[in-house]
């Protein structure tokens, strides 16, 4: 590469030279004298922001002055603080810009040194841009979405892509999601090759069929099973309240016998018989035959409860009915004769 000329230079001669022909500097409009200024002004803060190794700025002030004055010098040295940014290919366009810019017969010479410098920088940049290919196996191209950072892109198509860290992501149908980190480097070229995990296995038609006669059969023993533990909880605590209530009573017919040493008949109550102490025997006996009845019964609900349960349980199908197969055989012998059955059930 040839050393670099002093910019300012260069643009003196794109800047000042207003009789230059028009397809010299490609433009359709003549700038103004204040613009010339202004895109000289930029142009110089522009090369010293560079060479102070300040690339963003320096691109920055060169694109302002781009869009006051169209110069060849201009557009290159945008090229290069692309390149120095690491952003390779927005260089390469700008530095193909000024090898296809168009320059009369009578253009300066120093623009066509530029066309000849970018023309060699162009060529060294090419390799240095990073391309990535993607190969996927497990399923067949065209059912494969493949995205780099949220681009998408060819499957078996190289891409080529500035340096950097980029997410790739693969989705198939019925197939989970492969991502992937992927780490270009200047001058490499990336082959990665995704396998897909095998397709998640398709629901069976019977089951949703099955579903509806499963719930119901599952509520069914569940409400059951409660219902019979119900009825026995409250069997036993019924049975406790009668014991107690059935001592209540023994106590208190031993305290009413006491009374005439055991001629005091309280279902036919005389004239100095303990009517009181009778009333509370009465009520006693009483609470004792009414828990010791709600006991029996609880115990009965609770049974028909349970045995209903497993009634359902044992004649209610586990599975819908097309899963069940089951096979009756006559069997004749001289001796008798007879069935077998067999199946799933």
């Amino acid at each position: 590469m040839t050393p670099r000329r002093p910019l300012r230079l260069v643009l003196l001669l794109a800047l000042v030279l207003p009789t230059m022909p028009a397809a010299a500097i490609a433009q359709q409009v003549e700038p103004t004298d204040q613009a010339r200024a202004e895109a000289r002004s930029l142009a110089d803060k522009g090369q010293a922001l560079f060479d102070a190794g300040r690339h963003e700025e320096a691109l920055a002030a060169f694109r302002e002055a781009a869009a006051l004055v169209h110069a060849v010098p201009l557009l290159r040295m945008i090229a290069r603080s692309c390149e120095r940014l690491g952003r390779l290919l927005e260089a390469r366009s700008f530095y193909q810009r000024v090898v296809d810019e168009p320059l009369a017969a009578d253009a300066p010479r120093v623009f066509r040194q530029d066309q000849a410098d970018a023309r060699v920088e162009l060529a060294a940049l090419a390799p240095r841009i990073p391309a990535l290919e993607v190969v996927v196996r497990g399923a067949a191209p065209d059912a494969v979405v493949l995205t780099l950072d949220g681009e998408r892109i060819g499957q078996g198509t190289p891409v080529e892509r500035d340096p950097g860290s980029y997410t790739l992501v693969a989705v198939a149908p019925r197939r989970n999601p492969i991502t992937k980190t992927i780490r270009l480097n200047e001058g490499t070229r990336e082959l990665v090759t995704l396998d897909l995990p095998p397709p998640a296995a398709a629901p069976r038609p019977e089951s949703a069929s099955a579903s509806p006669g499963n719930d119901i059969r599952t509520a069914v023993l569940l409400g059951g099973g409660v219902a019979a533990g119900s009825g026995m909880i409250a069997g036993v605590t019924f049975t406790l309240i009668a014991n107690g209530t059935e001592r209540a009573v023994r106590r208190q017919w031993e305290a009413v016998h006491a009374v005439r040493g055991g001629n005091v008949d309280c279902t036919n109550l005389t004239i100095g018989d303990p009517v009181t102490a009778c009333q509370k025997l009465s009520s006693l006996v009483d609470d004792r035959d009414l828990f010791s009845n709600l006991a029996l019964w609880s115990f009965v609900g609770g049974g028909v409860a349970a045995l209903g349960t497993l009634g359902y349980w044992i004649a209610s199908p586990s599975s819908v009915p097309e899963e069940q197969h089951v096979r009756v055989i006559p069997l004749v012998s001289p001796g008798g004769g007879g069935i077998a059955a067999g199946g799933v059930f």
